[in-house]
């Protein structure tokens, strides 16, 4: 074997285990069970999309406005709205299976659904701190559970026992840790400032880690078994936005226009941009393919950036805000000379505008104007993209295919 023959071999292998190690932590086509997919907050789906996507169905909720992303298991979208209403809809045409009306509150952030068929639930926190647990074939209430502060951030359901275990943050700057089936609460732990994030989780052997990027402009690590502190990284200014785990590294921005690469096993800053007063939030929480980092930013743009240094790829102008969060998929065009698919990402902006861009060059694939604009981020299962606008629209979009 010549020289020029083991540089490509090590490139394939190398290539191989980057595409195994997105593939492991990527949502699988059946479910997007909570906010970003997995309990790591990848933002990974494995569906394969054929484009050009086309609108399969979408259903205006007269009055209604959504801000959370859609969460979908067994053919179910779970959403809640900010009036009030939590909903279960069919993925096929948008019905109404079964709906929970609190007249009091609403439900600002993404929900949570168990995918083992023994354990069916799903669970929801409201703007008053209420969470509650239903039956997800039917919406019966199993338990309920009272927090001092708006849940903002979606639940993380964990499978790592016999028994689902859910993790769930609040304003009060408390998080808790409890069991799935009668919400006994297993551990607390108390922050400074508020919770806005959804927590992620590594589950590695060697790291069982829960990450929560808070209010205090701090990035917090505890230990899953016992809410007990591993490390605490200073942020140098507060973020809402869901940290997400590739690897050792975990990527978040913050509202002062800060984007961070942490390693958590060595428990450092590997890099971070911004810096600039003039720099805008970031509310978007990230997604990786390979060595991309991807985010939203409130400065109207999405951005790439490089996962070793930090330094910019490339950033895609949108017309409005990007507080959603990027979805990273793979697709196939009908217009392409190749049958092999591509590396994209999904994501939507508050002008109500929908790409699909190429996380090489940012360059888009496909687009769509929905009219209302998007907080809540794109949720991917089986060729369906479902989106749930600020106007009180569920959109699903797939290949023309799909209907015949």
């Amino acid at each position: 074997m010549n020289t020029f023959s083991r540089i490509l071999l090590v490139l394939f292998f190398v290539l191989t285990l980057v595409s195994l190690s997105s593939a492991q932590d990527a949502a699988g086509p059946e479910a997007w069970p909570m906010f970003r997919g997995t309990p790591t907050g990848s933002g990974r789906s494995s569906v394969i999309l054929q484009l050009p996507l086309d609108e399969q169905w979408h259903r205006r909720f007269e009055g209604g406005a959504f801000t959370a992303t859609p969460v979908i298991n067994a053919n179910t979208i779970y959403l809640g709205d900010l009036d009030g209403h939590f909903m279960a809809l069919s993925l096929h045409d948008g019905k109404t299976l079964w709906q929970f009306d609190s007249p009091d509150s609403g439900f600002p952030s993404a929900a949570a659904v168990s995918t083992k068929a023994k354990y069916p639930f799903v669970v929801v926190g409201d703007d008053l701190g209420v969470v509650r647990c239903m039956n997800s074939n039917n919406g019966q209430i199993a338990w309920t559970l009272s927090m001092e502060g708006e849940i903002s951030g979606g639940p993380t359901i964990l499978n790592v026992s016999e028994i689902p275990t859910v993790l769930i943050g609040s304003q009060d700057a408390t998080l808790i840790y409890l069991r799935l089936t009668d919400g006994e609460i297993l551990w607390k732990h108390e922050i400074a400032d508020q919770i806005r994030c959804s927590p992620t989780v590594d589950d590695s052997e060697d790291s069982k880690r829960v990450f929560l990027a808070g209010c205090d402009s701090t990035l917090h690590i505890l230990n899953v078994m016992d809410g007990e502190t591993v490390a605490e990284i200073a942020l140098g200014g507060p973020t809402g936005t869901t940290p997400s785990i590739d690897g050792s590294d975990v990527f978040f921005g913050t509202e002062a226009g800060y984007f961070f690469a942490v390693n958590f096993l060595e428990e450092k800053i590997d890099w971070q941009t911004g810096g600039d007063s003039q720099k805008p939030a970031y509310r978007s929480s990230a997604t990786t393919i390979g060595n991309f980092v991807f985010v939203g930013s409130r400065g109207r743009a999405v951005e790439a950036f490089n996962r070793a240094d930090g330094s910019l790829y490339w950033r895609h102008p949108m017309r409005g805000r990007v507080d959603a969060s990027p979805v990273a998929v793979r697709v196939r065009d009908e217009k392409s000379s190749t049958e092999e698919p591509t590396e994209s990402i999904i994501v939507a902006d508050t002008a109500g505008e929908i790409k699909m861009l190429q996380n090489h060059d940012g360059s888009d694939c496909w687009e769509f104007s929905a009219g209302g604009g998007f907080s809540g981020s794109p949720a991917v299962v089986r060729d369906r993209v479902i989106l749930a606008s600020d106007d009180g629209v569920v959109w699903c979009f797939g290949h023309d295919e799909i209907k015949k």
